[in-house]
């Protein structure tokens, strides 16, 4: 079809990382399977350093990108990598860009779909997930010579808190003619929001602890795909 979407799903896997070693080998196949089950992906890139990964990739069918030294540090943002891949790769201005982390190995196949038809809208620049903040702010402080509050307050009702979310990558998808006007966490002000229901569900794995209570709670989760 000549006006058809393109829509590309790109796993980024850095072979080092500091809280668990080599996580990114040991998560892989998670992200892999649900991609698989997805149909309307035209293209799955993985971008890595670690040529271990090489042979899953090829099982997999999927595409591999070397990416540069700079962009495998553990300092640089995503934002740069995803510039590299569409630069190396010429990708058309056109296409839509899926970011799938894989430190977040679970997914609900029908949140995808649901925003499959939201990026394919005329006016759809990008979009993100979101969750309610798992602390407030408002209650935060830093701890120095004195005690001093993070954001100046003395509100103490829970009602009168303002309802604040954060951004979570469990969604995240762009038009590649939006990416420059994106930040280092892909978000804009004409970023689309995405709030997440279940949020309590969504385990982010950067330990060997994660990685353990993610283990042990597969089967409670197991329906949340």
């Amino acid at each position: 079809m000549k006006n058809k979407i393109e829509h590309i799903a790109i796993i980024p896997a850095r072979k080092n990382s500091k809280g668990f070693k080599k996580k990114n080998r040991v998560l892989f196949n998670y992200t892999a399977n649900f991609l698989k089950k997805i149909s309307w992906f035209d293209k799955i890139i993985v971008a890595t350093d670690d040529i271990f990964l090489k042979k899953k990739i090829k099982k997999f069918k999927f595409v591999y990108f070397q990416r540069n030294k700079k962009n495998a540090a553990g300092n640089a943002s995503i934002k740069s990598l995803m510039l590299e891949i569409v630069n190396s790769l010429k990708l058309k201005n056109t296409a839509i860009i899926w970011l799938f982390y894989l430190t977040i190995p679970y997914k609900k196949k029908s949140d995808f779909s649901n925003t499959r038809k939201i990026s394919e809208k005329k006016t759809f620049k990008s979009a993100i997930s979101f969750r309610k903040t798992l602390s407030h702010p408002y209650d935060c402080w830093i701890i120095g010579k004195k005690l001093k509050k993070f954001i100046k307050n003395d509100i103490y009702r829970r009602q009168d808190k303002i309802n604040l979310f954060e951004h979570f990558h469990y969604i995240s998808v762009f038009k590649v003619k939006e990416l420059n006007k994106l930040n280092s966490e892909l978000i804009n002000s004409n970023t689309t929001p995405i709030i997440l229901d279940k949020s309590e569900n969504l385990i982010e794995i950067d330990s060997k602890k994660d990685f353990r209570y993610f283990k042990s709670y597969n089967n409670k989760l197991k329906n949340f795909k």
